[in-house]
């Protein structure tokens, strides 16, 4: 049922790694925090939707999570494609809370909450152009196109839908359902579509393209914040008291307060791939770890049975992000 499983997002670990990183005082901190509340609230969200998904459990049924496909010249991405024989259906996922006003004239969407107003972009909109890039991509890979049908999912079910001037939600924009409806919704479209558009082994073609073609690439998290790479601080931290720590005799300690630990540079290692790049070499693993000893670095890392290319000191190490 579930062909592309839904993976903790990389950017919630490379904001995590970044607040990690930087100094407590450093000016782009309260925009972190809040964008990493933001990406978790969506994460849980996105969540909340696979359990309702988890109930069809008819062979017909298959599911892609978090889908980030190429087209030229950028990607664009889906939170769930559910494809069947029949049809297919693009799932935006909201985890919104509040009151929600649809303004349909200015293709508007506003948040209500605790007095606050927001604006955001019209999410039938959003869905009705993941709707023409999903058409694009299956044309550009001679892909057989079958009837494509989308649905925004609102996955809060607290959060009160209405129209501007109006009472009840108006076409397209009733497309925009609670979480709790989608397997309702998805039997409406079960009763429409009847005819078979797609044969088990193309199928299996669409599901090969879509898993290949889908983009695990690394994405700077320090560009899309405006921050130089030595702002992240060099060193191996405490746990406990978070002080910089030293390397004595294969272990790492700190004389602030005692702690010691074999393991305390892992983290920052793997902090390292998340926010500079997804491979290494002995000279900058020094660097960020601010380590001396060639010897020891190349024993780190040995330890963390990573691929590598080249040889001697041209040995440069990957990390692969699924």
């Amino acid at each position: 049922m579930f062909a592309k499983d839904r993976l903790k997002p990389v950017k919630i670990d490379q904001n995590e790694a970044l607040l990690r990183g930087l100094d407590n005082n450093h000016p782009k901190i309260p925009l972190i925090e809040q964008d990493l509340k933001k990406r978790k609230a969506g994460f849980n969200g996105e969540k909340a939707v696979d359990y309702q998904l988890s109930f069809l459990t008819d062979k017909k049924y298959m599911i892609f999570n978090d889908l980030k496909l190429p087209l030229t010249p950028h990607h664009f991405q889906i939170d769930s494609l559910l494809f069947t024989p029949y049809y297919t259906l693009i799932l935006e996922i909201k985890n919104i809370s509040g009151t929600l006003t649809i303004d349909s004239e200015f293709n508007q969407l506003t948040k209500s909450f605790n007095g606050i107003e927001t604006g955001f972009l019209d999410p039938i909109m959003q869905a009705q152009r993941q709707k023409l890039f999903l058409q694009r991509f299956f044309y550009d890979h001679n892909l057989i196109i079958p009837p494509i049908e989308y649905l925004v999912v609102i996955s809060n079910p607290n959060t009160i839908l209405k129209m501007a001037n109006r009472q009840t939600l108006q076409p397209p924009y009733d497309k925009i359902i609670h979480a709790q409806n989608l397997i309702r919704e998805i039997s409406k479209l079960n009763s429409i579509y009847t005819e078979e558009k797609v044969t088990k082994k193309e199928l299996r073609k669409i599901k090969k393209v879509l898993l290949n073609k889908h983009d695990t690439n690394f994405t700077s998290i320090l560009n899309t914040y405006g921050i130089n790479e030595d702002e992240i601080q060099r060193g191996v931290f405490c746990e406990i008291c978070s002080k910089k720590m030293e390397r004595v005799y294969g272990t790492w300690y700190c004389s602030s307060c005692k702690f010691s630990s074999k393991r305390a540079h892992q983290q920052k290692i793997n902090d390292y791939f998340l926010l500079i790049k997804p491979f290494i070499t002995n000279k900058e693993l020094r660097k960020f770890l601010d380590l001396e000893s060639r010897k020891t670095a190349e024993k780190i890392l040995n330890s963390l049975n990573l691929k590598t290319t080249g040889t001697t000191k041209a040995t440069t190490y990957h990390k692969e992000f699924h």
